[in-house]
């Protein structure tokens, strides 16, 4: 698509029906027409060079929009936009292709920057740029807010900066223990959405490919959230068995055992805070579509049929690292393509808590609502929605939502 398709005057700018705000196309390319489509009619659109400063349209712009076709190639230009973002008020939205998803990681830290595909639906690039608006009034709130204490004295100043940088690097050894990319394995898909409350986060997530047709995934919440639960889901990670490897042979753990062993070692621990927390572990077979499953005080998983009926799966199971010896049992559904299983923390119910109802069920229908769409749009429309709850700004808990999503299994049940 030229220029002359989305009619762009001398100022660089387009005029769209309905006046969403200003849009910043920061990219050597012209808009591919799925972007296009998802932004041309509710926005107006500036298109800069990437060597352009930010500074002059941070006035009249909310959004960013970063796209290159070589990405990993010009990782240099897409960090010095991010930096330049990071002076001003305003949010960029990387637009990556999936083959170069996990580049986010290396960016992830700054939190002026919302990744989606580049390649993905119009509707799903929509509701990316809708959660990059929703956020900018808050980063810019915070800024502020940090601006206003840091002039108090340059004692305080100095301090606040040390810990500002304390904490980012917590927060990027954090990520680097969250799956770099999520596997697809036969009808099997992954999507999940990550918000720590602070910095860092007391959940912990992990979905892996175990062997050619088993996929193990799970969510971890520590006992409050900061620093000490984050520090906890470290020892998590590297402490819930998951296969074991014996000369030429492997077996892959029951989802009861690793509970059962990960509870020993929490406990042999001794810690003196922080020591509880709640698990789910899940283990399907991509063939059978067999799940098994083990609960650890954590809420059950929500099952979302294809036949458009919900439920809850059950199995029971006390807390991690509270007594010694503890065991705990094993449950198995049989799964069929269409079906969707969502694990989710505390928080993500918790999330709903500010509007006076019941929030498990309130969560659980807007899960509901989402069925319908592709599992990495569904995240993408959470994420919008729990940004437009009563008290989004000081969220109380960690949220973690793991989804997913049963396709139809290609030929030969691979």
């Amino acid at each position: 698509m030229d220029a002359t398709a989305y009619k762009e005057d001398s100022t660089g700018s387009v005029t769209a029906t309905a006046k969403a705000g200003t849009l910043v196309w920061i990219s050597d390319t012209p808009i591919p027409s799925n972007i296009y489509q998802a932004i041309s009619e509710r926005h107006n659109i500036r298109h800069i060079s990437p060597d352009e400063p930010l500074a002059k349209h941070a006035d009249d712009a909310q959004v960013a929009l970063i796209h290159f076709n070589e990405p990993a190639a010009n990782l240099r230009q897409i960090s010095m936009v991010v930096e330049q973002l990071h002076q001003s008020s305003m949010i960029g939205l990387l637009l990556l292709p999936e083959r170069d998803w996990g580049l986010q990681r290396l960016l992830r830290p700054n939190g002026r920057l919302v990744v989606a595909v580049s390649e993905g639906s119009p509707q799903a690039i929509a509701a990316a740029v809708s959660v990059a608006a929703q956020l900018q009034p808050t980063m810019e709130n915070l800024s502020k807010e940090i601006t206003r204490i840091r002039s108090l004295g340059s004692g305080i100043g100095k301090t606040l900066d040390q810990i500002d940088q304390d904490m980012r690097l917590a927060a990027r050894l954090q990520q680097d223990f969250l799956p770099k990319s999520l596997p697809e394995l036969g009808p099997l898909r992954f999507s999940v959405m990550f918000r720590p409350a602070t910095w860092v986060s007391g959940d912990i997530y992990d979905v892996q490919q175990l062997d050619e047709i088993h996929v193990g995934f799970y969510v971890v919440d520590a006992v409050g959230h900061g620093m000490a639960a984050a520090l906890m889901t470290m020892f998590v990670k590297q402490a819930l068995p998951t296969k074991r490897i014996m000369g030429h042979k492997y077996e892959i753990v029951p989802p009861d055992v690793a509970m059962t062993e990960l509870n020993q070692a929490l406990c042999e621990q001794g810690l003196s805070s922080c020591q509880f927390c709640s698990a789910l572990y899940c283990v399907v077979n991509s063939q059978t579509l067999e799940m098994s499953y083990a609960r650890a005080g954590h809420p059950e998983p929500i099952l979302l049929g294809a036949d458009g009926q919900t439920s809850t799966l059950g199995g029971e199971g006390a807390l991690l690292g509270v007594i010694p010896d503890g065991s705990y049992g094993l449950s198995r559904t049989r799964l069929s393509p269409g079906d969707r299983i969502v694990l989710h923390s505390d928080g993500a119910e918790d999330a709903f808590r500010g509007n006076g109802l019941d929030s498990r069920r309130d969560f659980i229908a807007a899960m509901e609502s989402m069925r319908h769409l592709p599992v990495d749009e569904m995240m993408l429309q959470m994420a919008s929605l729990v940004d437009s709850l009563q008290g989004s700004l000081h969220p109380a808990d960690d949220i973690t939502v793991v989804v997913m999503d049963v396709g139809v299994p290609a030929e030969g049940g691979n």
